[in-house]
């Protein structure tokens, strides 16, 4: 299973969410956007049943935050996106400036941190079944263009908007998102898409530290 879907409310079978501004983590180690004040924004959080092998402690979530910035005329200003824009391999490089961070955390019975700048509409995500259509397609554009479709996913085969990216062999793709499914009219990836790669020893990894890579593709 691979494809995702998106509901206004929690079921049984949320594997995790996307959009607003709180979530049960440590306050002490929400992102800023570099050289500033100001939090980045959360993009999404994900449940230990995310990982479908175990991986990740029922005690602990991993979290997607990107520095968005206000444009006056509307949507978010291109200059932050395009720090963590990577069209080819060489990229990758950008970021480590930090514009965009995943970070795993012990999730505390807390009260909800509600930290973000701007805050994205909140939509949990859950996976449904591979009909026999969807993998027909998912095989025939994989032998046409080398990569899978352009759809919301959990690991399967990326779509790139440009160049296919393999980062180092320390992480494993893992999610796909497209802008239309999170936010129609802000254009936080810029008409764009957006990539997860998992850190594969998130297993040994302590709260607040670093657990992957997310970067966008637009054309």
């Amino acid at each position: 299973m691979s494809q995702l879907i998106f509901t206004d409310h929690k079921t049984e079978n949320s594997i995790g969410f996307v959009g607003g501004g709180s979530i049960q983590m440590p306050n002490n180690i929400w992102p800023k956007i570099p050289d500033t004040n100001i939090n980045q924004t959360h993009l999404c959080t994900f449940f230990s049943n995310f990982f479908r092998n175990g991986s990740l402690a029922e005690n602990k979530n991993i979290s997607i935050f990107i520095s968005l910035e206000n444009h006056f005329l509307g949507g978010v200003k291109d200059s932050l996106t395009s720090k963590y824009t990577v069209n080819q391999k060489n990229d990758l490089a950008i970021l480590k400036e930090g514009y965009s961070k995943v970070l795993i955390y012990d999730h505390t019975n807390d009260e909800e941190l509600n930290l973000s700048e701007i805050v994205l509409k909140k939509k949990f995500f859950e996976i449904i079944p591979d009909t026999e259509e969807y993998m027909e397609k998912e095989h025939v554009f994989f032998e046409e263009n080398g990569m899978g479709l352009d759809i919301s996913k959990l690991q399967s085969i990326p779509y790139f908007e440009q160049d296919i990216i393999n980062p180092s062999p320390k992480y494993q793709f893992y999610l796909q998102l497209l802008e239309e499914d999170i936010e129609k009219d802000f254009k936080i990836f810029q008409t764009g898409i957006g990539y997860f790669y998992v850190d594969k020893s998130i297993k040994k990894l302590k709260s607040g530290d670093e657990a992957g890579l997310f970067f966008i593709q637009n054309t």
